[in-house]
């Protein structure tokens, strides 16, 4: 039996209607890793619904399997991996190829020249040093600048590194930073903030806000997202089945290597999800499934396909092979403690498998 991810559509248009009026109605939508696991087309369609027309993807791969879905002109969709492939790539599927450095710039300048069809986006790092325009890069451009000045890019924009972090001064570093860079361009609009810059100051909203894990609720940290008074709500129950229930015995060992020992006579239930579905084995000692209000925590190993929980403390009389139990759902991840756990919550969704069926409602 398969776990199924249910994805409430509804919930992701509300927080990303939320997020967008907070964002002054500038909010474009970044669904890259199959919208962060919850369904690359099937998230976009509902962000389309709702408003939104403009996505950030990671890779060229993404946008084209997007345009296929969003083939409306007025859809603007950016590759955030940088112009890496040929020009007519982009501009044959129709997407937005951020410009990552000098030599993309040039390809992009020489491109645009000879078939107008093609916008871009001109990436400045003002500190992260991940992807972007460096510094010295930077400087070559600005004293050339009559060469580039010509050309309307769809936004100059960077990218925060501490915007999880709400007191780190390195944050108006950056917005001082992609303010001064983007002076020196024509009509420049400017797309700072990330799901965390929308959340730290008005200020850096500008010109276009680019919300991700905030889509579905939460912040980079893993606190539920609150705009203006208001939670932003979880979207999804990932429920898993189960598979077995058994009785053991006090003394008994469990599981892989028999590492943990029964201190009592037990009843335990064998859930049908595990490592090869996303579920890493370091969670081990940081989860536990609710059933009837109460937790049952998570004994022996997570193997790759299964997962076992004590269930001696409930009233089972409801419990079958096959019944669904609630794995991660919003209780779960407000009371989850990411610090404590070793993932972030960005990697507890991007690794939950295709083998986890997605179920939209």
């Amino acid at each position: 039996m398969q776990s199924v991810l249910e994805i409430s559509l509804k919930e992701v248009k509300s927080n990303w209607k939320n997020i967008n009026k907070y964002s002054n109605f500038k909010a474009s939508a970044v669904i890259k890793a199959n919208a962060y696991g919850f369904g690359l087309e099937e998230t976009a369609m509902a962000l389309y619904q709702s408003g939104c027309n403009f996505f950030y993807v990671a890779q060229i791969e993404e946008g084209i399997r997007l345009r296929k879905k969003l083939k409306c002109n007025k859809i603007k969709i950016g590759v955030l991996e940088g112009m890496i492939h040929n020009p007519e790539e982009y501009r044959k599927n129709n997407l937005i190829p951020v410009i990552n450095n000098l030599k993309q710039l040039h390809n992009f300048i020489d491109f645009k020249k000879n078939l107008s069809q093609i916008n871009g986006i001109l990436h400045i790092d003002t500190g992260m040093n991940r992807l972007g325009i460096d510094k010295n890069e930077l400087d070559q451009i600005l004293e050339n600048i009559s060469y580039i000045s010509s050309i309307r890019f769809e936004f100059i924009m960077t990218h925060f590194s501490n915007s999880n972090i709400h007191n780190d001064n390195f944050n108006n570093i950056q917005y001082r930073k992609i303010l001064e860079a983007s002076s020196y361009f024509k009509n420049p609009k400017i797309s700072l903030s990330n799901t965390g810059g929308i959340l730290l100051d008005k200020k850096f909203i500008l010109d276009q806000t680019r919300p991700g894990i905030g889509i579905y609720g939460y912040d980079a940290n893993g606190k539920n997202i609150i705009l203006d008074n208001k939670s932003l709500n979880f979207p999804a129950i990932l429920k898993v089945p189960i598979l077995q229930i058994r009785v053991a015995k006090k003394g008994d060992k469990v599981s892989y290597g028999r590492t943990q020992k029964l201190h009592r006579d037990s009843k335990l239930a064998t859930i049908g999800i595990g490592y090869a579905d996303g579920i890493l084995r370091l969670l081990k000692n940081k989860m536990y499934i609710k059933i009837n209000g109460i937790p049952c925590q998570v004994i022996g190993s997570i193997t790759m396909d299964s997962l076992i929980v004590d269930i001696t403390d409930i009233d089972t009389n409801n419990l079958t092979v096959g019944s669904y139990l609630e794995l991660i759902n919003k209780d779960f991840l407000n009371n989850l403690n990411f610090k404590q756990l070793g993932i972030g919550i960005y990697e507890l969704f991007t690794l939950i498998s295709n083998r986890v069926i997605r179920k939209y409602v």
